[in-house]
């Protein structure tokens, strides 16, 4: 076993057991709990604590939503040196740290009196959220799948699908007590949910005598020579299968290639438009919607966002991936448009479905492609980096769309010109081509 990788020299030594399940869909269902509290008290649901703040310390919207932005620019620099700690020291220390000091930032933010304890609380839930959630979830997710990468992300990340069956929670939470009560929840329950879902968590099958999807080796030189494994976990038979060619790049390498920057590209394009989620609630009771029916509608975009990643989790590993983003991306354009002329319910129906099922469906894709094109061993910190460049984007996003509202007093107009940016992105992915095989040796080598 690899030193960077052992989480412990006691509990880690062994391979963790399971005589009918996969252990790595126990990480799955770890991951995917994991998400749904982050995506239903942060990514969809800090909106419902937007206003209060605002209505209560007077700060502009732009100002205010400068903290998302930093906490987009702090995650993004930081990521890369997220996933070197995962590739080297494993996800249980990296998730339990991160976990600790989110659940810490919420508490301190249920307590600020000023701008600056603002920024400073959200510093920390910045750096709580890089270590704790989403990058270390699915780096450990993309390490223990291949075959089933699309389909293992598509269910771990369909947890922040549910995860909006909080967003009207949170807002009843606020309206019967009040913001500071809510986030002081929201931090605690950060403890008792990551805490347990970290514990799950373990770096590589390999590292345990398995092998990805399930197929198992019974030495260490069958993990490193054997050409026909047995799929122990889901083949009752013993019937032999291939083990998959898998492709190894380093972040150097990842970083030569086009592909690579193609994808910084078209996911910043979109990451445009998600960053800008924290405006939904408030640009819905600014087109006239109350807030108790915007928490509802961010509902329903997780439920429909829920079958949009497990939609795409079914047909990602059998479909051309880029022709399954290229049509999530579509959806998210119309879905955009309905909600810039949200003017009665039809228009918030089809926002809902075309927003939701396009966001949801695109989200397990462009991970497990990013994990097809450069492999398994250095995910962690190609995802990182990719994630830091894609950050710029989310910067833009959140502060944009509360200036254009702070000047123009509406949020139709920055959201139409959101719309565009994504139209940009779809010729970037069709476009894409798996990048060769790294040469080391001197010789070519082939796809």
């Amino acid at each position: 076993m690899a030193v960077g990788t052992q989480e412990s020299s006691t509990d880690e030594a062994q391979k963790p057991k399971s005589k009918n399940i996969f252990y790595g869909w126990w990480i799955v269902i770890a991951g995917s709990t994991s998400q749904a509290y982050t995506s239903g008290t942060f990514w969809q649901g800090f909106g419902a604590f937007f206003d209060p703040i605002v209505e209560q310390f007077g700060w502009s919207r732009a100002l205010t939503a400068g903290a998302v932005s930093l906490q987009r620019t702090e995650s993004g620099a930081i990521a890369p040196f997220v996933g070197w700690f995962i590739d080297k020291y494993g996800p249980r220390r990296v998730m339990l740290s991160g976990i600790f000091a989110t659940g810490l930032g919420f508490v301190l933010l249920s307590r600020i009196n000023n701008l600056w304890q603002f920024y400073v609380a959200f510093t920390l839930i910045t750096l709580g959220l890089s270590f704790g959630t989403f990058l270390v979830v699915t780096t450990t997710v993309a390490n223990w799948f291949v075959t089933r990468r699309t389909k293992a992300i598509a269910i771990m990340s369909a947890g922040s699908g549910l995860g909006g069956i909080l967003v009207p929670a949170l807002v009843w939470l606020i309206a019967v007590t009040d913001w500071r009560t809510g986030l002081l929840v929201v931090g605690i329950g950060y403890w008792l949910t990551g805490i347990p879902a970290a514990l799950v968590m373990r770096s590589r099958p390999e590292d345990y005598g398995m092998l990805p999807d399930g197929a198992q080796a019974e030495t260490a030189t069958d993990l490193e020579s054997a050409d026909e494994v047995v799929d122990s976990s889901e083949n009752k038979n013993s019937k032999s299968t291939k083990k998959p060619v898998e492709v190894e790049f380093t972040a150097r390498e990842a970083m030569r290639t086009r592909v690579f920057w193609q994808l910084v590209l078209a996911m910043g394009g979109s990451q445009l438009i998600m960053s800008a989620t924290v405006h939904q609630i408030p640009a819905l009771t600014s087109f006239g919607v109350s807030r108790t029916m915007a928490g509802m509608v961010i509902l329903a975009i997780s439920i429909v966002s829920l079958l949009g990643r497990l939609a795409s989790g079914v047909v990602g590993d059998k479909w051309d991936k880029r022709r399954v983003i290229a049509v999530a991306f579509v959806f998210q354009f119309i879905g955009t448009l309905f909600f810039a002329y949200t003017s009665n319910n039809w228009h918030l129906v089809a926002f809902v479905v075309f927003w939701g099922i396009g966001f949801g469906a695109s989200i397990p894709i462009r991970f497990s492609m990013l994990a097809d094109y450069f492999g398994r061993r250095h995910f962690g910190t190609i995802m990182g980096i990719m994630m830091t460049f894609s950050t710029v984007f989310g910067v833009v996003g959140p502060i944009f769309v509360g200036l254009m509202f702070d000047v123009r007093g509406n949020y139709r107009e920055p959201y139409l010109i959101l719309a565009a940016s994504i139209v940009f992105t779809i010729p970037l992915i069709l476009t894409l081509t798996p990048p060769n095989q790294p040469n080391r040796s001197g010789f070519p080598v082939r796809r």
